[in-house]
């Protein structure tokens, strides 16, 4: 016999019963940030459905609190207050914009807490579940150096303000050692890290700082746990395309008419240790790579060091292109062989066959004309130590 207790227990328990669901299939995200006051905080990410996400909260006195849903898998995220940080310079009569960057964090099953400043809530901990906690790990190892390169990036960009030429140059430069050290930091925690998210996440961002090859063993001494996540996509789709001219392989030959109109033919360069630079006069970081390239030249030329540098132009005619090219080629003092790919582009396209998808790439070629290694931008010192360990100094 049902009692009018156990009646009315019942009756209890199917009106908690929905909101006890909603309790479990939801998780906060709260947290204070030093100068937030009474703004509004958002975050944004895409669920376990690939929707896109955001979440927008008021904040009292610092504190804020957001409620978003529990997901089956981590999803990267972006947080950010509603406070104007971004910078903006006037050059040329024309308003430059450098907006601040963001919060990264995971968004998964718990609970997480934010705590910072809000000014630089990019710099934040994040804390509450294991991904944000490996994560904030490696976030620490870099913390200082990257709140360096921030305060270098806010000088320079308001250099005409508070920086001369020289104080320029010195800052760019303390920013390039910089990054050049935090390199070594970021691949020894993927390497120290194959179970976290983290460093599948770091992977998606790290394909210019490191060679092809290592980049691909790097991903296969990752453990599989996150291997078949959605954002592993992109990792797995690059890997593909860079193995088109794996390590070892033999180089793809090309003939092209050089800047002086002389046949350059790969073939003849046997014997010789050639790098392939891909560059393009519009390219800032290329522009900026061909005085380290012009020194390695000067270095290595007479013991049989080639440099074979390849443009891509932009413009749509080859009259045009040619111009760009031939400007840049003087301007930047250019003295090894240079080839313009826009040219019998119909014929032989080394930009399509060679698979590059950024520029600069840099491909270093062995004396027998196969590929010792591959690598995109200039961030790190692999050419450099190649060509030492060929040529003994």
């Amino acid at each position: 016999m049902i009692t009018i207790k156990k009646l009315l227990l019942a009756t209890l328990l199917l009106f908690f019963l929905p909101t006890a669901y909603c309790q479990n299939d939801s998780i906060q995200i709260s947290g204070r940030l030093k100068g937030l006051g009474n703004k509004s905080v958002w975050i944004s990410f895409a669920d376990d459905a690939g929707v896109s996400r955001s979440y927008r909260a008021n904040a009292s006195n610092d504190a804020f609190s957001l409620k978003v849903p529990r997901l089956q898998r981590p999803a990267i995220a972006r947080f950010d207050v509603s406070i104007s940080r971004g910078l903006n310079a006037t050059n040329d009569n024309k308003t430059v914009s450098n907006p601040a960057p963001v919060l990264d964090l995971f968004v998964f099953d718990k609970s997480i807490q934010i705590t910072g400043d809000a000014l630089l809530v990019q710099f934040a901990k994040v804390s509450g579940d294991e991904e944000n906690h490996v994560f904030d790990t490696y976030k620490q190892l870099v913390k200082k150096d990257e709140m360096r390169n921030y305060e270098i990036m806010q000088l320079l960009f308001n250099g005409e303000k508070n920086t001369n030429a020289a104080q320029s140059k010195a800052l760019s430069a303390e920013a390039t050692a910089i990054n050049r050290k935090l390199v070594n930091v970021k691949r020894d925690f993927v390497k120290n890290h194959p179970d976290a998210f983290a460093s599948v996440f770091l992977l998606t961002r790290m394909q210019n700082l490191y060679t092809a090859g290592d980049f691909i063993s790097t991903w296969n001494s990752l453990s599989s746990k996150y291997k078949n996540h959605p954002i592993a996509e992109r990792i797995k789709a690059y890997i593909k395309k860079i193995s088109a001219t794996p390590e070892g392989s033999d180089a793809i030959g090309f003939l092209k008419t050089d800047n002086h109109g002389k046949t350059i033919n790969l073939a003849d360069f046997k014997g010789k240790t050639v790098l392939l630079d891909f560059w393009g006069s519009w390219c800032g970081p290329c522009r900026a790579s061909n005085p380290h390239l012009k020194a390695l030249y000067a270095k290595y030329q007479s013991k049989g060091f080639e440099i074979i540098a390849i443009a891509q132009e932009q413009k749509k005619l080859l009259s045009e292109a040619r111009t760009a090219w031939l400007k840049a080629i003087e301007e930047d003092g250019l003295t090894y062989i240079n080839v313009l790919n826009n040219e019998d582009m119909d014929k032989q396209n080394l930009v399509k066959d060679y698979n590059i998808m950024a520029f600069p790439t840099k491909i270093l070629l062995s004396s027998e004309g196969k590929i010792i290694l591959r690598i995109t931008s200039s961030a790190t010192d692999d050419i450099d130590l190649a060509l030492e360990k060929i040529y003994g100094f």
